[in-house]
């Protein structure tokens, strides 16, 4: 016998014996079956897993992406609005256990290195990106319990004046800021359309399981 199968034997027997005690007490067979339908166990695929997750980190990417735009479009003079882990979508994805990040191979603060997969996968990237080949966000399995969704970043002209040339797109109080600020800042001169980086997003399983 099954455990599933014993379980439901278990539960129609407790209903019995309930029954027997006050044998005036109707057994409500409907509420039964919805009891026994609860208690099964859904089986989730690997797929399921993968096709869900990758929806959620381009929710969570479109969404942070918009809230970025956005407060550069109403931001004044300065540096702040390039900061995403004050964004509303960033802290509601951290409050998931969901970590949001950017790396590139110019970064405008000194990070660790990008490690070799990470190199790998950038490469990929601007080898499609110099191509002007069609690119699809990517999903990759880190171990049994963590995935991690890519997706690339684009120089888009809002961008401009924090990225782009010195003293022609980036004025020079602007320029100051980043120099007193990130003084091994090398996130600057790029063309729009060009490659900056790559959206790095670290979604636990568990999280896209209880949501299935």
């Amino acid at each position: 016998m099954k455990i599933r199968d014993l379980s439901y034997g278990l539960l129609l027997m407790v209903i019995m014996i309930t029954a027997a005690c006050d044998p005036g007490a109707p057994v409500d067979s409907k509420a039964v079956k919805e009891e026994i339908q609860s208690r099964k166990i859904r089986k989730v695929s690997a797929s399921d897993i993968m096709t869900r997750a990758l929806t959620t980190g381009e929710g969570i990417q479109a969404e942070v992406t918009r809230q970025h735009l956005a407060s550069l479009l109403v931001g004044q003079d300065g540096i702040g609005p390039c900061d995403l882990q004050s964004l509303p979508a960033v802290v509601e994805a951290q409050a998931r256990g969901i970590d949001v990040s950017r790396i590139s191979l110019n970064p405008r603060r000194k990070r660790r290195p990008l490690d070799s997969l990470e190199v790998a996968v950038y490469e990929a990237f601007e080898y499609a990106t110099q191509r002007q080949l069609k690119m699809v966000p990517s999903l990759e399995e880190i171990n049994e319990t963590t995935l991690r969704y890519w997706a690339p970043i684009f120089m888009n002209q809002a961008c401009n004046r924090c990225h782009g040339k010195k003293r022609v797109d980036i004025d020079d109080k602007t320029l100051k800021l980043l120099q007193e600020q990130f003084p091994e800042d090398q996130s600057y001169d790029f063309e729009e359309g060009a490659l900056m980086g790559l959206w790095r997003i670290i979604i636990p399983k568990k999280e896209i399981i209880k949501n299935l």
